[in-house]
């Protein structure tokens, strides 16, 4: 980084720290008459004096286990707690002026779309294990910045409009806010941004099988209307139940972060780990694919049924396995965003729910011809020629400024 973007993004840090701190302390002091100041007030000095301590760190060799501790406990509850700081913030404005409360919101979404790339930049990047780079990115991470928007409404601070309460249960914006973060931690942490544009090496006969199977497999799983074999390929429903700017946007969410997470930021950061490696591409498709199926058990905390979460899980991992070669092979992240977003956005809309139903027999079955298809496809680019396009991209975009 330029020592100028470099000290713009620690000031950055510092004042947004000291504002929402501040903040926090003249709630402490009002709250029951400043009852809950002596305690909190003191949790909330220590917490700040540490979540100060990486900005000032770089030339320290002192308490190295210490400070490399606070990077994560900093970067939890930095990602975790900065929306409900910013509502506090937004509260104790509106009581202090006449401003629009309303309007104080809005600016109060847009800017926690920006807010956390200092903390990235300041306290995240500091990380160097390649274990404790995924499980924050997968954890602290993509929860805080898809959820910030939500966050901010969590408590009963703010009086929040529908349409505000719509945007933000989508996550639309919280994706934006991923894809910028992370973007910027990517690079601190010494990686190139994908690229955007079709690989010049990709054939562009493989290119269309890849958006073939997309199309194809994103309609059939959101229109089949079959039961059994002999009609799940003939029998169409293309009704919507739920054609809504909220599924859309609901759909479109994880077509973007999810993407970002794990066919940029997780694959790349395994590639590098495996870089002198002859199953480079192999160890680093099959475990992020891997990792993005497990991720989808948290959906059992949402409500969704242990059956249907299992089934999820199966489909989840191997479809991470087929847009991890999609992304590798087309040089583009923008193919492997399109697919998925089609398949959720579609099969949101046409089921109306966000949540899978407990899967029947055939069901089973049907995910079991899905497995074979991806696994199958998986396979194919992992080889022959395919697989010298792929490594050429990952050693001459991707990883070159590593060496």
């Amino acid at each position: 980084m330029a020592p100028e973007f470099d000290q713009t993004l620690r000031r950055w840090y510092v004042g947004q720290l000291i504002v929402l701190m501040v903040a926090v302390m003249v709630r402490l002091l009002i709250t029951n008459q400043g009852m809950a100041f002596p305690g909190g007030g003191m949790v909330m000095i220590i917490w700040f004096l540490n979540a100060l301590w990486p900005a000032i760190d770089a030339d320290q060799h002192d308490w190295r286990r210490l400070r490399h501790f606070n990077y994560y406990v900093q970067t939890v509850l930095l990602f975790t707690l900065m929306p409900i700081m910013v509502a506090n913030l937004i509260n104790l404005v509106c009581q202090a002026t006449t401003l629009d409360e309303q309007g104080l919101i809005a600016v109060g979404m847009a800017y926690l779309v920006v807010a956390f790339v200092p903390v990235g930049y300041v306290v995240t990047a500091k990380i160097q294990s390649v274990v404790g780079r995924i499980a924050v990115l997968i954890s602290a991470i993509f929860s805080g910045l898809i959820g910030a928007q939500p966050t901010l409404f969590a408590l009963p601070l703010l009086n929040v409009p529908a349409t505000f309460s719509m945007v933000s249960d989508a996550g639309i914006l919280g994706a934006v806010g991923f894809v910028i973060t992370v973007g910027v931690l990517m690079v601190a942490w010494g990686f190139r941004l994908p690229a955007w544009r079709l690989n010049r090496r990709a054939s562009r006969g493989l290119v269309g099988l890849i958006i073939i199977v997309g199309v194809v497999f994103s309609l059939w799983n959101a229109f089949s209307d079959g039961a059994t074999w002999a009609t799940t390929f003939t029998r169409w429903n293309f009704q919507l139940k739920n054609a809504t700017w909220k599924m859309f946007l609901s759909g479109l969410e994880p077509g973007i972060a999810e993407e970002w997470l794990y066919r940029y930021a997780v694959l790349t950061i395994l590639l590098t780990a495996f870089r002198h490696s002859r199953f480079q591409l192999l160890w680093s498709v099959g475990l992020s694919g891997g990792l993005f199926g497990l991720w989808h058990f948290t959906n059992v905390l949402a409500g969704q049924s242990w059956q249907a979460t299992g089934e999820q899980m199966i489909f989840a991992a191997t479809l991470g396995w087929f847009l991890a070669v999609v992304y590798l092979y087309t040089g583009s992240i923008t193919a492997s965003m399109a697919i998925h977003a089609a398949i959720d956005i579609l099969s949101m809309m046409a089921s109306g729910s966000q949540t899978m139903t407990v899967p029947d027999a055939f069901e089973w079955q049907t995910i079991g011809l899905t497995v074979v298809v991806f696994v199958a496809l998986t396979i194919f680019f992992l080889t022959g020629r395919r697989r010298r396009v792929m490594q050429a991209y990952v050693d001459q975009r991707l990883l070159r400024s590593l060496d």
